[in-house]
């Protein structure tokens, strides 16, 4: 007789739509199997007699797999699944991972806040708000959060709720920041709870980081507060916005993050939403950001690649893979796409905004479309998950959009767009969800998508071994 235990920490698991899972102890990875291999991974509960011979070669090779991973051990037959590890079905849509706004207030006064935070007049969320919010969160099954704002470290209740959060055993996977409160004391609770979240901060142009902040000294801090975080081991990402004034500083601000330790560096265009329509003056078209990267790549390439980084939506250089992807490009063109989800990311993460609105994402706030999302507030998030606007938009096919748009129909790059970014297109036209978004209609229409190829396959094999 064979009889075998998932390892402690492995729990069985299933959602709406795909109620055939195993969590690993690391929240952020969930298997999922067919039918058939799944009555195995169910049967790894020490009950049951597997007999090897009886298995489907599928079953064996998993088998096979899962004791290599020491995720299947041997058992005598009498040990048990702890209650945690066993088959649990959540009522509700498959979510990874929350970004979650917990103060829309900020310490600075950014030119480019798409939000608005500094005129933000809000409330921040309660203790009381925010533990109903993480209770809603394990009753979908969702263990991994993401910290956000305006800025979040402000929060009055911070380390209240850094408590609440390892209490519920939930994964604090990033803080979103703009770095001015980053601190040893911080770092001394965030240790003293065993908790190493990723920090994503806001960088934007070796010496015109302070211009956009509107606030004196902020570019120093940022840069302490990198230094800090590289010391103590905390991994580091930043997010620049590009304008007038840093777009001709970018070896200076690569080479500055490089030598801070950052990992990763995403680009885009401050957008004229929120603040930054005031900014007419300084606004830099997607066309001008893309020429400028265009120059700027061959000594991007040159110095190493000191980071990995997304520039914009038209390539994207990871160090770690050694790959390069272009972002516009979202889907493969294949006959087919048309079945996928219009928005990947939505499929396994979503948004909760300072007034506890459910969102496909952080770029849906402000736009004519965030009110007709409803508050975990309000309602049970499995109930949200389930029948609600937020399910309709998230399940919206990517053949509904280019249906919907007569522009597509006879668009050679509809299969690769798939008409853009949803929260793009909202900000575009309003309400229209399923309109085009207009940037990225304008680097398939005007030969962006082209140069990007072409310069795609001139560094493919330029990684630094």
């Amino acid at each position: 007789m064979a009889y075998y235990l998932l390892r402690k920490g492995y729990e069985l698991c299933g959602w709406e739509g795909m109620p055939f899972g195993l969590r690993y102890p690391d929240p952020q990875h969930v298997d999922f199997f067919d039918r058939d291999e799944y009555r195995l991974v169910y049967a790894l509960d020490g009950r049951h007699d597997i007999v090897e011979d009886n298995l489907s070669p599928a079953q064996k090779d998993l088998l096979n797999r899962l004791k290599e991973q020491h995720i299947a051990v041997p058992s005598g037959g009498e040990e048990r699944l702890e209650p945690r590890q066993e088959y649990r079905r959540y009522p509700a849509l498959y979510k990874k991972a929350v970004n979650w706004s917990v103060t829309g207030r900020c310490n600075y006064r950014c030119r480019h806040c798409f939000m608005s935070a500094p005129d933000y007049r809000g409330k921040d969320l309660s203790l009381a708000e925010c533990r109903h919010i993480l209770d809603e969160l394990l009753s979908c099954g969702i263990r991994v959060v993401q910290l956000t704002g305006g800025e979040p470290l402000i929060h009055p209740c911070l380390t209240d709720l850094l408590d609440e959060i390892r209490q519920r055993d939930i994964l604090l996977q990033v803080i979103h920041s703009n770095g001015r409160l980053v601190d040893e004391k911080l770092l001394d609770e965030l240790d003293r709870r065993q908790m190493r979240p990723a920090f994503h901060l806001s960088f934007d142009g070796a010496g015109r980081h302070d211009w956009l902040r509107s606030v004196d000294g902020a570019e120093e801090a940022v840069i302490r507060a990198f230094r800090l975080l590289h010391e103590r081991g905390f991994q580091t990402a930043v997010s620049m916005c590009l304008h007038r004034h840093n777009i001709g500083v970018l070896k200076e601000s690569v080479d500055m993050l490089a030598s801070l330790g950052v990992r990763h560096l995403k680009m885009a265009v401050a957008r004229p939403e929120g603040r930054w329509k005031r900014e007419t003056a300084n606004f830099l078209t997607q066309d001008e950001a893309n020429e400028a990267i265009l120059a700027y790549l061959p000594q991007y390439v040159a110095d190493g690649m000191p980071v990995s980084a997304q520039f914009c939506g038209l390539l994207d250089f990871d160090r770690e893979k050694r790959i390069i992807r272009i972002p516009s490009a979202k889907f493969s063109g294949q006959p087919g796409e048309e079945r996928v989800f219009a928005c990947r990311a939505v499929r396994n993460n979503m948004y909760i905004s300072a007034s506890g609105r459910v969102l496909p994402c952080m770029s849906m706030c402000g736009t004519a479309m965030e009110p007709m999302f409803e508050s975990v507030l309000e309602k049970p998030l499995t109930e949200i998950l389930t029948d609600s606007f937020y399910r309709e938009m998230s399940r919206l096919p990517m053949g509904s959009c280019i249906g919907h748009n007569e522009r597509c129909s006879a668009c050679g790059y509809r299969l690769l767009c798939g008409a853009g970014c949803r929260a793009c297109a909202c900000a575009g036209t309003g309400n229209d969800y399923l309109g085009i978004d207009e940037e990225v209609c304008h680097f398939f229409r005007n030969g962006w998508y082209e140069k990007a190829k072409e310069a795609a396959e001139k560094y493919r094999d330029s990684f630094p071994r």
